[in-house]
């Protein structure tokens, strides 16, 4: 049987323990503001993209499952060779391991460029012949050197193909699609920077592409300007595109689907189970196309605050 004075301890214990948690989460709020008002100063974002996103996301997600410095890229342990810049011109060609200083340059089919460094200022840090197919890029650090060859900046990865695990910076888009049959995946795409006057995107189709999958990436394009991914038909029809599972940040629009620039059609896009932090202007932009948006949740910046950028300048901006 409880006694009074016993009983009496354990209200008043509850009731300190209920101010003491008051306390912690009215701490834990002022601390959230202070660094999402830290995140979005560092990134270069206006305030009202990371005020305008709910509380709530339509399911929960963590951000060690995104592609970041962490796991793209080749091994951290791996000893890579040095290299000058290449162009390779035979079928079945395998590049790995290397440190590249220059670009590459691909004229053959089913070349395979893996676990290597490639850092280069020119027009495209790796340019695949659009002729060419099978091509696999994978595991690679792709640093285009805040370049701008012919005054407006410079592309990661230009052409068709595989594309996995890669880290691509400092570029203007971080890969320039063409041809049809594309993979897209676990890529990390992020400070996209470049000399002139870059149209920075995260990942570009203008036209002329085809069944392609951009699943699973983390892009940024903390510009407030152009997006993280850009469709559009400047340069012939667009068809059979999906986009999902994605963390995708930033831009004037985060994602656009513009068929504002002639009559080519637009047709078969699906953006779907994304997470996206608004641009400057809104999420997404559609014009003269209707694709599928289903399951995309806005908690974008929340997510990308939490990534590993590859440097101590750079996490502690993010935090």
């Amino acid at each position: 049987m409880r006694s009074d004075s016993l009983e009496g301890q354990r209200r008043s214990w509850r009731g300190a323990r209920g101010l003491a948690l008051g306390h912690m989460r009215w701490g834990g709020i002022v601390l959230e503001a202070a660094r999402v008002a830290v995140a979005v100063a560092a990134l270069q974002i206006p305030a009202a993209a990371v005020a305008a996103e709910p509380n709530g996301a339509s399911k929960l997600a963590f951000a060690s499952q995104w592609p970041d410095a962490s796991n793209t890229g080749p091994p951290r342990d791996l000893v890579l060779k040095p290299s000058g810049p290449l162009t390779i011109a035979v079928s079945g060609t395998t590049i790995s391991g290397l440190d590249i200083q220059g670009g590459v340059v691909v004229n053959a089919d089913n070349v395979t460029i893996e676990m290597s460094r490639i850092s280069a200022s020119a027009w495209a840090v790796i340019k695949i012949d659009p002729h060419r197919t099978g091509v696999v890029v994978r595991d690679c650090t792709i640093d285009g050197q805040g370049a701008g060859p012919d005054g407006n900046g410079n592309q990661g990865i230009m052409g068709q193909g595989t594309f996995q695990r890669n880290n691509i910076s400092n570029v203007e888009n971080g890969i320039v699609l063409t041809g049809r049959d594309n993979l897209i995946e676990h890529n990390f795409i992020h400070d996209l920077n470049a000399g002139g006057a870059p149209h920075y995107d995260g990942i570009q189709i203008d036209g002329g592409i085809s069944d392609t999958v951009i699943r699973q990436n983390t892009i940024i394009n903390s510009h407030g300007a152009a997006g993280a991914i850009m469709i559009d038909n400047e340069f012939g029809p667009v068809s059979n595109i999906v986009i999902e599972g994605n963390l995708l940040a930033g831009g004037s629009y985060t994602v656009y689907s513009d068929a504002k620039f002639n009559d080519n059609p637009i047709s078969g896009v699906s953006i779907t189970d994304n997470h996206i932090g608004s641009g400057q202007y809104g999420p997404t932009l559609f014009r003269r196309n209707r694709p599928t948006y289903l399951r995309n949740a806005t908690d974008g910046w929340r997510l990308v605050r939490n990534l590993d950028f590859g440097s101590v300048a750079a996490q502690e901006a993010i935090r």
